[in-house]
């Protein structure tokens, strides 16, 4: 598959970073591309784990409520001689 690229700045950049890196223009396109991907991915996971403390903590306050504002121990959760109530 062949790609023609008629942008005059993406060719003036590729052309600058290749003579900096020493790589051909198509290496610095590959490596611009892998390192966009990967900052995308890791603000995807960022975004998903935000969203996670957020049902996490959501949850504990609807425990909290409740417990009607118990302590939540081992004491509570779990009878000392029974084990779970």
């Amino acid at each position: 598959m062949s790609w023609n690229i008629e942008n005059p700045e993406a060719e003036r950049l590729a052309a600058e970073i290749g003579a900096l890196t020493g790589e051909s223009k198509t290496a610095v396109i590959i490596s611009a591309l892998r390192e966009r991907h990967e900052r995308l991915l890791v603000k995807s996971r960022q975004t998903e784990d935000a969203a996670m403390v957020d049902d996490l903590l959501a949850l504990a306050a609807g425990i909290r409520s409740r417990v009607g504002g118990k302590a939540l121990s081992t004491d509570f959760l779990y009878g000392p001689e029974t084990g779970p109530r």
